[in-house]
């Protein structure tokens, strides 16, 4: 896969962690509100805000990305971004995003790799590790049992394709972890491209048979906006 994304500064954080809890939720809220349409901060905090999601998608429905970078268990940093466009998504707008975001980061291991910056690159190798193992099992355990259960299609079907790609996906990302963490500048930028060419052709079949097909069994834009917050709550 050859990367095609223009890497920008990260945004800025905003530690829950020395907001009084009594002014917290509003703090939050306020710095979301804010944001200009396609900007983000990242919220750090000691436990799963996962609450304080639930008051997102029921207070800024539709208005906003959620996106788990580190996940404990003694910090939580989440990505909050404002939406360019609003209103309900279907699975298909919902997880391609998420797939954009993923190959961005690696994209950013990537250069740091071939600059030797591999504590860099770490850093950064732990947020995409840490959101594509989520999107996995997000789709393993919300995802393709919806889909079976709405349209009958279990073994040979889609869902048992990515499922088996699903394994290689994670023994590649095995592989870069271990680069990374001797060292090894060249075998990460390796395996890290090998994984690229793997979720590409993934990417796509999910993006042209899975995510459609859900859509359109899942019904009407209700069910498919309430499919999202399923996975956007793992």
């Amino acid at each position: 896969m050859h990367y095609l994304f223009v890497m920008t500064a990260q945004p800025k954080e905003l530690d829950a962690r020395i907001i009084p809890p009594p002014s917290r939720h509003q703090e939050i809220f306020r710095t979301f509100d804010a944001l200009a349409p396609g900007d983000a901060f990242i919220l750090v905090n000691d436990h799963d805000p996962k609450p304080l999601l639930y008051q997102f998608q029921a207070e800024r429905p539709g208005r906003f990305e959620w996106s788990v970078l580190e996940a404990g268990p003694e910090r939580f940093r989440i990505e909050i971004r404002r939406r360019t466009a609003e209103g309900p998504r279907t699975v298909t707008d919902y997880l391609e995003a998420d797939h954009r975001r993923l190959d961005a980061i690696a994209a950013d291991v990537d250069r740091l790799s071939g600059e030797g910056a591999l504590a860099e690159a770490g850093g950064r190798f732990a947020e995409f590790a840490c959101g594509l193992d989520r999107h996995i099992v997000a789709e393993e355990q919300i995802l393709f049992p919806a889909f079976e259960r709405m349209t009958g299609m279990t073994m040979g079907g889609p869902t048992a394709v990515m499922r088996s790609e699903h394994v290689e996906i994670r023994g590649l990302m095995a592989r870069i972890a271990g680069a990374i963490h001797v060292g090894d500048g060249a075998g990460a930028q390796g395996a890290l491209q090998q994984l690229g060419q793997v979720l590409g052709m993934h990417n796509v079949k999910e993006e042209q048979i899975l995510y459609p097909m859900t859509d359109q069994a899942a019904g009407g834009e209700r069910e498919r906006d309430d499919l999202v917050k399923r996975l956007q709550a793992l």
